[in-house]
């Protein structure tokens, strides 16, 4: 696959970054910054906001909606922070200038606190032109903001986001909480997973349970428990093609599926269908043994079988192909 000239590696927003917001705040009395609707209380610091809502709710302009693409944020990890935006027309807003500030939300659920900021990078991920129905369905190309971020405190969070598209004199600014955790909800980095016995082509002859996408993928002839720490290295991806949430995470698996021939001979590739069945909104046995509270994840294991990377939601060619080549390195 020829790389993606719009991609560059993620802003990556030190700890510095993080610590300079702190002290900053310490030395100026902890001034609240308003993450949400309602006033604060924090002092002759507190920022008053308009009552007409409380955190934690999205702010949506006119022009700009945030799409929240990424969940898995554990304290001190170099987590990636993705966000979609989408124009007025329901459209991937491109090429934007993309501002972030990260706040701690108070107690008062409706003021933060100014822990961090920096720029995001805009990235574009290139469907393949044999992508499934769905994947295709999508365009070209998919575009989305991304940073790595280190948050150093647990708890409940809020982004600030000021977007400048090309062409304009000032940004759009938007709001969106999210949750940072302790440890990790999914198998961590270092550990090894379930050796989960799931269904495959030879056991399941129900081609529309197994897989979503349109046409079925060729990733289901394999057992996690028979090639998990067998000695070659692994790669599952736990992704629903034709019924994700969101108009960015469709064509993952299609991506996937086009690295794959270049690897196949040094490493092993399973698709797990989120759903066993979507419309009861069963999930698969595999999905609940490995404890996913979200998907598209990709998680990539050594030959020993620890899991030493994993990919949430959608991303970029570069950093599949990364990660594919840190296995075999």
């Amino acid at each position: 696959m020829a790389p993606n000239p719009h991609n560059v590696l993620a802003h990556r927003l030190g700890r510095r970054a993080f610590l300079r917001g702190a002290l900053a705040l310490s030395s100026a009395g902890a001034a609240a910054y308003a993450v949400g609707c309602g006033g604060g209380e924090d002092g002759a610091d507190a920022t008053t906001a308009p009552t007409t809502a409380a955190m934690p709710t999205q702010s949506v302009s006119g022009a700009i909606t945030p799409v929240m693409l990424t969940s898995e944020y554990v304290v001190g990890q170099q987590n990636r922070f993705l966000v979609g935006l989408l124009n007025e027309d329901n459209d991937f807003l491109r090429d934007a200038s993309v501002d972030l500030k990260f706040f701690v939300v108070n107690p008062d659920g409706q003021s933060g606190k100014l822990r961090g900021e920096g720029t995001a990078t805009y990235t574009e991920l290139v469907v393949p032109e044999s992508a499934s129905t769905a994947g295709a369905a999508l365009g070209e190309t998919i575009g989305f903001y991304e940073a790595i971020a280190p948050f150093d405190v647990a708890g409940n969070w809020a982004v600030e986001m000021a977007a400048t598209p090309p062409g304009a004199s000032s940004p759009t600014t938007v709001q969106a909480p999210f949750e940072v955790f302790e440890q990790f909800r999914i198998p961590a980095i270092g550990t090894v997973p379930p050796a989960s016995e799931n269904d495959t082509a030879a056991t399941n002859p129900n081609e529309t349970s197994l897989c979503s996408r349109d046409p079925i993928c060729p990733l289901h002839d394999k057992v996690i428990a028979d090639y998990l720490g067998k000695g070659r290295p692994l790669v599952v991806q736990f992704s629903t093609p034709a019924f994700c949430d969101t108009r960015f995470c469709g064509p993952v698996l299609d991506v996937l599926l086009d690295d794959v021939p270049a690897y196949q001979n040094r490493i092993d590739f399973i698709h797990i269908e989120v759903w066993q069945d979507f419309q009861l909104r069963q999930y698969r046995a595999a999905t609940q043994e490995w404890g996913l509270p979200t998907e598209p994840i990709t998680f990539f294991m050594a030959a020993d079988g620890t899991i030493v990377s994993f990919l949430e939601s959608v991303f970029s060619t570069q950093e599949l192909t990364d990660a594919l080549a840190a296995l075999v390195a």
